[in-house]
């Protein structure tokens, strides 16, 4: 019997030449590639942050120089934007000037000509030529070639419609008025030069109490007070019942508490106005105030040429078209939103300082605060009324 032949052993395959790199590289193949994920980690997370920090610095410059609440908060620009030039100019009225000078101080190079722009508009409403000519010329000096500055033909300007009272047909673009050449600072200048040169006609000039005036004085339980001149000249009917009142025992508004304020917001530039005269508001309990009784003596309208200036006393309006004079506002700015509306029988001829911080620094409920006209939460008595000789 023949032996069986030997069966051929099965051999191994030696590895090839990529699998023998990727055992022997493996370890630095994985270190690479986490450096390389924790290098773009760290440079996304560095870009992030800086971007932050410039966002939050554009947030900062937005708020100082009043964006924030035109792109925000006040609801009469939505669906404006910037088109018809009020917006910016109205934000700024709310921002004190001393602020922005502050605001100068921080800003960075790429915001600082916006700043001495912001600065010289508004110190063109305050009627401060000098600090105005000055933010224009440091913004010249300092950044002659930043497009605020810079001479072309379609600078930064408003262009109104060209007739406001015509409708543009379906799909086409309104009118426009053309474009005048130049540079936002040359326009400001021009506008500067104009408002300098300008005088207001006679008869929008205010027409000041005249030294016989019978003048009141108004005394409060926050220690501040005012004096009012009436003008018997123009509202001799409501001057009358006025000094009626004020001449009863003790004063006829002793122990009245303000029951309405009214001041500007952060989101809304509005006169500032007190309202006194309401008899109930004599309670300490005030829900027994009653704000919906008539007068106790109303009185037919008076118009006159006295405006809202600021310190203008004013009857409050009653039904029937009648007036009042046992109950009053004062303003304690410009409100010639008013004028018509109201009869002007008087104006604060000392005091107005106290008028201004009894609206500024009466707190008010959080809703009332946010709209700036309320009832204070705490009570702003008459102490004492007197007519002075």
């Amino acid at each position: 019997m023949s032996a069986q032949p030997t069966q051929a052993l099965e051999g191994t395959q030696a590895p090839s030449q990529i699998e023998f790199l990727w055992e022997r590289y493996r370890p630095l193949f994985w270190t690479v590639l986490v450096a390389i994920l924790v290098a773009m980690g760290v440079n996304y997370g560095y870009k992030y942050y800086q971007q932050g920090k410039v966002d939050q610095s554009w947030s900062n410059f937005s708020t100082l120089v009043g964006l924030d609440r035109v792109y925000r908060e006040e609801p009469r620009y939505l669906g404006m934007g910037l088109a018809d030039g009020l917006a910016v100019v109205d934000a700024l009225q709310t921002i004190d000037l001393a602020s922005l000078e502050r605001g100068l101080a921080g800003a960075s190079e790429e915001q600082r000509p916006f700043v001495l722009l912001a600065i010289a508009r508004k110190a063109m409403l305050e009627t401060n030529w000098d600090r105005a000519e000055s933010a224009l010329s440091d913004l010249e000096s300092k950044y002659p070639n930043h497009s605020l500055v810079k001479t072309s033909d379609y600078p930064m300007q408003t262009r109104q419609l060209l007739d406001p009272k015509a409708k543009p047909a379906q799909g086409k673009t309104p009118e426009l008025v053309p474009a005048v050449a130049g540079s936002a600072v040359a326009r400001i200048r021009d506008q500067i030069k104009a408002s300098r040169t300008y005088a207001a006609p006679a008869q929008f000039a205010r027409i000041e109490p005249p030294a016989t005036a019978k003048k009141v004085r108004f005394e409060f339980s926050n220690g501040r007070s005012f004096v009012i001149a009436l003008m018997s000249e123009h509202a001799p009917k409501h001057c009358e019942a006025f000094l009626e009142f004020a001449s009863r025992e003790n004063g006829y508004w002793t122990g009245m508490a303000i029951d309405e304020i009214q001041r500007t917001t952060k989101t809304m530039h509005q006169a500032r106005e007190m309202h006194l005269g309401f008899a109930t508001t004599r309670e300490d309990d005030r829900t027994k105030w009653i704000t919906t009784e008539p007068s106790e003596k109303p009185l037919d309208f008076e118009a006159s040429a006295l405006s809202h200036f600021p310190g203008a006393v004013s009857g409050r309006s009653e039904a029937d078209g009648k007036s009042c004079a046992d109950r009053f506002w004062i303003v304690g700015d410009d409100a010639t939103q008013h004028d018509g509306d109201r009869v002007i029988f008087g104006y604060v001829v000392d005091g107005l300082d106290a008028v201004k911080a009894i609206c500024d620094d009466s707190s008010l409920s959080v809703q009332d605060e946010q709209m700036g006209r309320g009832r204070p939460t705490e009570n702003i008595r008459v102490t004492a009324v007197k007519v002075l000789e």
